[in-house]
């Protein structure tokens, strides 16, 4: 068994290496003819504008580019951290479920494996632990809901409020 999760290891390994060095000799040649293509654009600025302003040129295109560049990164980075606070709060209840089918199986096995070992020796700790644990994070629970109940409440109740009190002023006009 222990061999052919080692053979595993290997061929995922060798795998990731081969994609890793397919993938740059896929990209070397886009970079060197990027370069040359740069080096073309500046040779016909010369040209035509002179070796001061063909410099100026391109390093005013690429100062575009790096503010152009500069904005999209920000924008992509304020989106993912607006996915990223939504995801918070949507996942927030069930975090340790989501901890524990991510967590690898491999682990999973030795922490049982430790628990067993503790169960042996201390029984009524170990028994006594995980019913605790779920007791205050069901109590946490329940005081949530009951916090967003009370929020959702105050909040309709405000708008009812200001529901009617626009209806009189409306009366009053």
């Amino acid at each position: 068994m222990l061999r052919s999760v080692i053979d595993y290891v290997k061929l995922s390994a060798s795998s990731i290496t081969g994609r890793i060095v397919g993938g740059a000799i896929i990209v070397v040649p886009f970079i060197f003819a990027f370069f040359y293509t740069l080096s073309a654009i500046h040779t016909a600025l010369t040209n035509a504008y002179g070796e001061v302003w063909a410099s100026l040129i391109m390093a005013g295109a690429f100062a575009v580019i790096g503010i152009i560049a500069a904005f999209v990164v920000m924008a992509r980075i304020r989106h993912q951290e607006e996915m990223l606070e939504q995801t918070r709060a949507e996942v927030k209840q069930g975090a340790f479920s989501s901890a524990l089918l991510a967590a690898n199986p491999a682990l999973l096995f030795g922490v049982g494996r430790i628990a067993l070992g503790l169960f042996r020796r201390a029984p009524l700790i170990t028994a006594a632990a995980p019913l605790a644990a779920g007791f205050l994070m069901a109590m946490a629970a329940a005081r949530q809901r009951r916090r967003a109940a009370e929020t959702a409440v105050r909040t309709a109740g405000r708008s009812e409020r200001d529901r009617r009190a626009g209806n009189s002023r409306e009366l009053l006009h």
